[in-house]
């Protein structure tokens, strides 16, 4: 399994990563209707999906291998004056106890590792997760032009080291579908979209996935 790596949020911040993240906006105002209280945001980086569930007025918990990234959050959130818990640490293992949230979003975050280190993730999040709870995961698609891009420092079928921007040497796991039905087998699976996004000089594809602990 690889050693997992934080993202550098020192340098300049895209904006893109200080919005909420517009794909998830309609489940969560979905799982307050539904009355979910307790969410985990894991790997929330510098906090913009946990600082909006907050705002909705959910009991948030916020969790990241980054540091800086916590850092940043927690100024956020003072200036802004909501309340979210914050822990640092690795999403290998996680410091929370067996079904303790109604919900838990990861948003761009549990495909740094490679795939052993993604199966050990997903069974964190089954066993933090209560019977009846849901979790909306995103993960890296193989048609992503990433993936061959970086074909030269793959690791494995699934993995390879990126070189740009906060992810230098950060491992990234790339999938197809029938892999992402595999990796969720205990959980129902509920929606899972492919979803594309061009810039000029390459195509991203990731897989937005929601559903429920059984």
């Amino acid at each position: 399994m690889i050693k997992s790596k934080e993202w550098d949020w020192s340098g300049n911040i895209n904006e893109y990563w200080k919005n909420v993240a517009g794909e998830f906006i309609p489940l969560a105002l979905q799982w307050k209707a539904r009355d979910f209280k307790k969410v985990l945001d894991l790997g929330c980086g510098i906090g913009r999906n946990a600082l909006y569930l907050a705002k909705l007025g959910f009991s948030v918990s916020a969790f990241d291998l980054s540091a800086d990234g916590l850092s940043q959050l927690r100024q956020t959130a003072q200036t802004e004056n909501v309340n979210i818990d914050l822990m640092l640490g690795d999403m290998l293992k996680l410091p929370y106890e067996s079904g303790y949230f109604d919900c838990l979003l990861a948003f761009h975050s549990i495909y740094h590792t490679d795939f052993s280190g993604l199966t050990r993730i997903l069974a964190e999040i089954y066993r933090v997760t209560r019977p009846g709870g849901e979790i909306f995961i995103t993960l890296n698609s193989k048609e992503a032009d990433a993936w061959n891009l970086y074909s030269q420092r793959r690791i494995d079928e699934y993995t390879l080291l990126k070189t740009e921007w906060a992810e230098v040497d950060v491992p990234h796991t790339y999938l197809d579908y029938k892999d992402i039905v595999n990796l969720l087998k205990d959980f129902q699976i509920l929606k899972i979209q492919q979803i594309f996004d061009y810039e000029e000089d390459r195509r991203h594809a990731h897989f937005f996935v929601t559903a429920s602990r059984v």
